[in-house]
């Protein structure tokens, strides 16, 4: 039985691979270096913070989407 609405579209294999690699990355730090998981999970934010504004800037996209990357990174936080 599924419950909820389905998703709009499904991952390609590009998404999923990095996915992935950062599940990995994130565990093994967090297991093999004894990086705190808290630090982990801020570095994966600020990390997605430069890529999404990176790509907002590089594509030429409108200050809105900026601010939109911006405001979803900051919550997400």
């Amino acid at each position: 039985m599924e419950h909820g609405s389905p998703s709009a579209r499904r991952l390609n294999g590009a998404e999923a691979i990095v996915i992935i690699v950062v599940v990995v990355i994130t565990a093994a730090l967090t297991a093999l270096t004894a990086v705190p998981a808290l630090e982990v999970l801020q570095l994966l934010a600020g990390a997605g913070l430069i890529a999404g504004t990176t790509i907002a800037l590089s594509t030429r996209l409108s200050f809105r989407s900026v601010r939109t990357v911006l405001k979803a990174a900051l919550t997400a936080a």
